[in-house]
């Protein structure tokens, strides 16, 4: 292995994310923070399930590797990974999820300055409840829906990439609704040592740094959260990659993902992705097929499609699905 680590990358990716963020935020942790004790505990609960095809299908493994668009919603730092001569991206999401529910999403990002700008859009909402009096009898339905509008910037300083943004949450339960703003903050070290002939690349995330949620006279923390890892170029056809998870509401939890892809037509650069994953938090107290991610891909240069299933065991398993343009 040649290392090329330094004391400046190891501090640029990963005690970035963790110095300044814990001290700002601390005071606004649930009791039991980043264990199961906390497990109920926040607010806001949509985004701790970032829309997205290509980052699931690795069953969310995205620190080290998140790019284009899709990286406002998994690691801001990612919007300046672009190649040269960098393009536009455009990009639509719509998620089938468990009980009823269903997520959306649209995400831009486009180079502005010596960096890259980013713009992510995403809504959560499920069929309608039933409603219950003080009694335990049924008083009629209702629903709820949660919305999510961010911004990030992202710029490079030689192989270290930096991203910072915001975003303003809308949350709503029948007539009761609450908003809250929440800071996100990414850093990504491209090639920062290798392993045999691959580069590895580092990236640390902080999402949803912010006050707490109010609903009526409830208030609950956000659903904060620290991803970091690394991304493998093993081969030029296949990334190996592994991310260190601290929710604020749960455990640690490790997750491991894997991208390869097959040339489709030479000379232009059109390619098949296939992915897959495990997340260890999904597989925890669940019966059946869980903590698995599979996907795959489509990327025709300028127009591409990423698809993502991940089950989750006997209750059932969620479609994931992203059209992107580069212009």
């Amino acid at each position: 292995m040649k290392s090329g680590l330094s004391p400046f990358g190891l501090i640029s990716s990963a005690g970035f994310c963790l110095a300044f963020p814990f001290a700002a935020q601390a005071a606004m942790f649930p009791d039991g923070a980043f264990s199961r004790k906390a497990a109920g505990s926040v607010g806001a609960a949509f985004l701790k399930s970032p829309p997205g095809a290509r980052s699931m299908g690795m069953a969310e493994v995205a620190a080290g590797g998140a790019e284009g668009a899709e990286a406002v919603f998994f690691n801001p730092a990612g919007l300046a990974r672009r190649p040269a001569p960098a393009l536009s991206e455009a990009g639509i999401g719509y998620n089938n999820l468990l009980e009823g529910a269903h997520s959306g999403a649209l995400a831009y990002a486009a180079p502005l300055g010596k960096g890259a700008l980013g713009l992510g859009f995403v809504y959560f909402s499920q069929s309608e409840q039933t409603a219950y009096n003080a009694l335990g009898d049924s008083a009629g339905s209702f629903s709820a829906g949660d919305m999510a509008l961010s911004a990030a910037y992202a710029g490079a300083l030689g192989r270290l990439l930096l991203g910072g943004g915001a975003k303003v949450i809308r949350s709503s339960i029948d007539n009761v609704s609450g908003s809250a703003v929440a800071f996100d903050f990414g850093a990504q070290f491209l090639r920062l040592t290798e392993a045999g002939d691959g580069p590895v690349d580092v990236g640390c995330s902080v999402f949803n740094l912010g006050s707490p949620l109010k609903l009526g006279q409830e208030s609950d923390p956000l659903p904060f959260h620290i991803r970091t890892g690394v991304l493998w170029h093993t081969t030029p056809y296949l990334k190996t990659a592994f991310d260190y998870n601290l929710p604020v509401d749960n455990d640690p939890y490790l997750t491991m993902g894997l991208e390869g892809h097959v040339p489709l037509q030479r000379p232009k650069p059109w390619k098949a992705l296939f992915r897959g994953g495990y997340n260890l938090r999904y597989s925890r107290k669940v019966e059946g097929l869980s903590g698995l991610a599979l996907g795959a891909g489509l990327d025709f240069e300028r127009f591409f499609i990423d698809y993502a299933w991940v089950p989750f065991g006997d209750i059932g398993s969620t479609n994931r699905f992203w059209l992107g343009y580069r212009f």
